[in-house]
């Protein structure tokens, strides 16, 4: 790995961790997240071509959701025998901080960059300067522009929206639910800032209305903390009295929304579809606290973008737009899922 490009990064977080240590307003991440943290990945025994070394830039380290990722990441590099360096900054979902981050990898000439951006508007000057200096540029779950970057992988925000309002319907129809006459909903994502789940939320409410016109839905965020989601429903249970479904869209909140619900016994009076599949929100589903949990394919998204850039380097051309797929979990289908997840490594 460049040694100047690894020493400079680090010491980037050490600042970034100092500066906002002192405020003790962190964000609490969830129950696995880790922020401030990174880890390098070291070359492989299958050396493909010279070896290049791959900044991450992410919004958070560990957890259901971005840990996969950076085990995707890491597995690919392994398998070039490239080097490369999963970075986040100390508070989770800061975008100022990925900035930095990416000015620096930008700065120090990265072999190619992988990040993930909340803010497209914000991050247009720091992804021009990449363009500028030759440098592969590809998202995972977030995008910008073709303009701004050479593609980007992650769960297709409409298709993704279309599938949880067409869960929600089908458990509408369930035995479990049939006194439910009325849809009144909360999709409860990590910010409101995030323009793929702003994507996801208006295809999630047209396919809703397409069957209940006039069914009342509520976009929330929970900054990917479990307890601020969890609240977030409890307020709102008291604003909607009436509420009878509740969607996560973040695999952080999650818990916080399921452990709500179990704790007040509401099992059987609202619908609740889950995000994402760590062993805790798989657990839920299985005792029923979840109807069922979407999965998106994380390790996928950070395995995939690896490659993505090494086509680039080859002079291919990969499509800007690539799905990396979803898939509903319910109780009969855990063990199944914690099979993949153990084939994975994970």
């Amino acid at each position: 790995m460049k040694k100047k490009l690894l020493a400079l990064m680090m010491s980037t977080l050490m600042a970034l961790s100092v500066g906002c240590g002192a405020t003790g307003d962190d964000a609490n991440t969830g129950d696995d997240a880790n922020t401030g943290e990174s880890s390098s990945s070291t070359a492989g025994t299958e050396a493909s071509g010279d070896s290049q070394d791959i900044m991450f830039v992410s919004i958070v380290t560990g957890g259901v959701a971005w840990g996969n990722a950076q085990k995707g990441f890491e597995d690919a590099l392994a398998e070039l025998g490239w080097t490369g360096q999963y970075t986040s900054p100390t508070s989770a979902n800061d975008t100022t901080g990925v900035i930095d981050l990416l000015d620096t990898a930008v700065t120090n000439n990265a072999d190619g960059i992988i990040t993930v951006i909340l803010d497209s508007d914000q991050a247009s000057d720091v992804l021009g300067k990449a363009r500028d200096a030759g440098i592969p540029v590809v998202t995972c779950n977030t995008y910008t522009t073709p303009e701004l970057q050479d593609c980007w992988i992650g769960t297709d925000p409409v298709n993704m929206g279309k599938t949880q309002g067409e869960t929600v319907l089908k458990y509408l129809e369930d035995a479990k639910y049939s006194s439910f006459d009325h849809v009144t909903a909360c999709y409860i994502q990590t910010t409101l800032q995030t323009e793929t789940q702003n994507l996801q939320y208006e295809a999630f409410c047209e396919t809703i209305k397409a069957k209940y016109p006039d069914a009342t839905l509520i976009q929330e965020e929970c900054n990917s903390d479990a307890t601020e989601a969890s609240d977030k429903l409890a307020a709102l249970l008291k604003a909607y009295p009436d509420l009878n479904v509740v969607v996560s869209q973040d695999g952080y909140g999650c818990p916080g929304i399921a452990n709500y619900v179990e704790s007040e016994g509401l099992q059987d009076k609202l619908i609740t579809i889950g995000i994402d599949d760590s062993e805790e929100i798989l657990d839920y589903v299985s005792n029923g606290v979840l109807d069922c949990t979407i999965a998106q394919d994380f390790y996928k998204m950070g395995y995939q973008a690896v490659y993505f850039i090494k086509d680039i380097k080859d002079g291919k051309t990969p499509e800007f737009d690539n799905d990396s797929g979803t898939i509903v979990i319910d109780a009969d289908g855990v063990q199944e899922h914690l099979d993949l997840l153990k084939s994975r490594g994970l």
